[in-house]
């Protein structure tokens, strides 16, 4: 008996077996669909095609560690002094970046800007507000007076997460002293928050920008070292909507008044 299908159906079937390529699969565990409720399937493995994928040996392996321990990343002492520490702590985060990010501190300088964890950009240079984010910076930040060039800048971590995705809480918890290290050298008298991460550092674990920005928030670090923080969207964000754009613009006239007038708060 012949089976008819409809076009859906031959649609779903092409694009599963589009899925099985792309899977890798060359191999079928039977060529017909086992009778399960009468006897047992036979497991005879038969090939689909008559070429197979060449097997990639893995990397020999000379100890216990993970190969990826031995990225520049995680080694980089030069990194780490730039962070204001002398080694980086044995962090996932290394193994798995191209590069480490660095602070870029500029001696003297009032304010300080902090960025979220590094993106794309950032992680194959290794400098911090590197592509599009430091280009939309260099866009809105003159409109109220201030160069970026001579601010001290660092993101709120090293290191890229796999993927971009978010930061957990156990690596925020991690880093956080790589942050407050970079920001003790730094000595500003203010800080920029870009973004939730830098902010879950510094002030609350459960803190939430729309509840922080719009004014300053005192900051104590080791060393009896005192600043000001103020909150605002990541740039990222003003590409996409039109409310961050609203936000950041009242928080860049905020600071552009409490900058001038030498006040906080």
């Amino acid at each position: 008996m012949s089976l008819s299908l409809s076009g859906q159906d031959r649609s779903e079937i092409l694009a599963l077996l589009d899925l099985y390529r792309d899977w890798g699969v060359d191999c079928a565990l039977d060529e017909t669909a086992p009778h399960r409720l009468d006897r047992a399937a036979s497991l005879a493995i038969s090939p689909l095609r008559q070429t197979q994928r060449p097997v990639r040996s893995l990397p020999h392996r000379q100890d216990a560690q993970s190969p990826l321990q031995a990225r520049p990343a995680a080694i980089d002492p030069e990194a780490a002094q730039a962070w204001g520490v002398e080694r980086f702590p044995d962090s996932a985060l290394a193994r798995t970046a191209s590069a480490s990010v660095r602070p870029h501190i500029v001696p003297g300088a009032k304010l300080m800007l902090i960025g979220d964890a590094p993106d794309a950009d950032e992680d194959r240079s290794g400098e911090v507000f590197a592509g599009e984010t430091g280009r939309l910076l260099d866009m809105i930040l003159p409109s109220i007076g201030l160069d970026r060039a001579c601010l001290s800048q660092a993101p709120a971590l090293p290191w890229r997460p796999p993927g971009g995705r978010a930061v957990s809480l156990i690596e925020i918890r991690e880093c956080r002293h790589l942050l407050v290290a970079a920001i003790i050298k730094a000595r500003p008298e203010r800080l920029i928050l870009f973004g939730l991460t830098p902010l879950r550092m510094l002030m609350d674990e459960q803190a939430s920008i729309a509840r922080s920005r719009g004014s300053w928030h005192p900051l104590r670090l080791e060393e009896g070292i005192c600043t000001e923080t103020l909150v605002m969207q990541h740039p990222q964000q003003l590409v996409s909507s039109a409310r961050a754009r609203r936000e950041m613009w009242k928080d860049l006239v905020f600071l552009a008044e409490t900058l001038e007038s030498g006040s906080g708060g």
